[in-house]
């Protein structure tokens, strides 16, 4: 189980440096501050898959004077670190993302090469969920449980966490839709709210 464990993160932790080299990518090309922010996003997601990793490294130590029962337990801490780095990876990026917005004003850029990283991390966070999803299932029909209730019961967080994150992933990619103004050949502009003209203009215009 545990090659089969190996083998899950790194489809998703290969399926995540695709995705984050195609944002930057994206992001370099069109000077997007959205597609930059996701890269770094997805880079933290690339952390998220190592911490994994590193959890089954350690976890498969033999018993010490310290850890009489081994150190199984230590899945269990990586992948909580794997959580705390999604939320607060997302929270801190988002934030940075709004702010760079707000600085820079007016903003145009091609939104073809969003719809492009769409496609991209659509495929390759597909391809990663379908691997998690057989796992889950192939272990579910050799414990003769339900795959809902295997997932619920199982006592593996590595597993778990990849299949939470992709399926989330996948569900927020299909569910994303363009701004509605796309004039100007696919492009989106941004301007700063206009300021109302002090009072005394407004007399002389006559307003």
């Amino acid at each position: 189980m545990e090659s089969e464990n190996r083998k899950t993160i790194l489809f998703a932790l290969v399926a995540n440096l695709f995705i984050a080299v195609a944002k930057l990518a994206g992001g370099v090309l069109t000077g997007s501050s959205a597609l930059l922010a996701e890269a770094a996003h997805s880079t933290a997601d690339c952390l998220n898959q190592v911490f994994l990793l590193v959890s089954l490294s350690l976890g498969k130590r033999r018993p010490d004077e310290a850890h009489p029962f081994g150190h199984g337990k230590e899945r269990f801490f990586w992948a909580l670190m794997a959580a705390v780095m999604i939320f607060v990876g997302g929270a801190i990026f988002s934030i940075v993302q709004g702010a760079l917005v707000f600085r820079g004003g007016h903003v145009e850029h091609d939104l073809r090469a969003g719809f492009v990283v769409l496609a991209i991390a659509l495929v390759a966070e597909s391809i990663a969920l379908g691997r998690a999803v057989r796992q889950m299932r192939r272990q579910a029909r050799d414990a003769n449980k339900p795959v809902a209730r295997y997932v619920r019961e199982s006592r593996d967080p590595t597993v778990k966490v990849v299949l939470a994150e992709d399926s989330a992933a996948v569900v927020g990619v299909a569910l994303h839709r363009a701004p509605r103004d796309t004039r100007d050949g696919g492009s989106v502009r941004h301007h700063r709210p206009a300021r109302c003209p002090p009072a005394a203009s407004r007399r002389r215009n006559g307003a």
